[in-house]
């Protein structure tokens, strides 16, 4: 009865192996070519920086990079130096930053053209919105693969 028992499991056991091996393979294939996984990881650049406008003004700008491409960005501009934000150009995309930069969103909602403030406070810029002061301090930081 042994011998038949195993003889009928090494008959089995092959025909029902192959079919999961490829399933798995299978969802493991479709799992990576969904849209919006790439599979594939890219590197994270946040680019910040202030720069004189005009005579007295000050331009900031937020840039978000993956691989070189600029993917998402954020505008504020002092034209005339009265510290006042004149005028802003914001996400492309909302939802769109790296890990632990998604307040961007929040801040540029809260900012108001000819309300909010900005201002260089050493060698950062500070903009007060309707009820919040950020500090962005100028820099390019790699925010890691993804």
């Amino acid at each position: 009865m042994d011998r038949m028992t195993s003889a009928t499991k090494r008959r089995i056991l092959p025909g029902k192996l192959l079919p999961v091996v490829m399933s798995l393979l299978l969802l493991a294939t479709m799992a990576i070519s969904l849209p919006g996984c790439s599979g594939k990881a890219y590197t994270q650049t946040l680019k910040i920086t202030a720069e004189p406008v005009n005579v007295s003004g000050l331009v900031t700008k937020v840039e978000y990079y993956q691989d070189g491409e600029l993917t998402n960005s954020l505008i504020f501009i002092d034209g005339n130096g009265d510290k006042v934000i004149d005028g802003k150009s914001g996400p492309s995309k909302q939802n769109c930053w790296p890990n632990g930069w998604e307040w961007f969103d929040d801040m540029y909602a809260e900012v108001t053209v000819e309300h909010s403030t900005m201002e260089t406070v050493g060698n950062k810029v500070r903009i007060q919105a309707s009820s919040n002061t950020y500090d962005l301090l100028p820099a390019e930081y790699e925010c890691g693969d993804l």
